[in-house]
């Protein structure tokens, strides 16, 4: 992937995740965050009634939304697209 490819992800009508391949951002839910690829993010989800995405940092620092279950297909496969570029290693710059 390129840092011009950017892949779109809504977890609901109020929450958009973006990634451009360095730098996972979500815009919408509370504050606006943005997790740099060198720092290792990872999404995790929950299903079942109370349905989150929990987006974690190798550093512990822990970001938690909730996903409308439509969504959760585009999200595993932002989620796989964000985990293949943490493998490659792509670091600042």
């Amino acid at each position: 992937m390129s840092g011009t490819d950017r892949y779109e992800a809504p977890a609901s009508d109020t929450v958009l995740l973006a990634f451009d391949g360095r730098v996972l951002e979500v815009f919408g839910y509370v504050d606006d965050a943005r997790y740099h690829v060198w720092e290792g993010p990872r999404l995790d989800f929950t299903t079942g009634r109370f349905r989150r995405l929990a987006i974690t940092v190798r550093s512990g620092r822990r970001h938690s939304i909730p996903y409308d279950e439509q969504r959760l297909p585009a999200l595993r496969a932002l989620a796989d697209r964000i985990a293949r570029s943490v493998a490659e290693g792509r670091g600042p710059g």
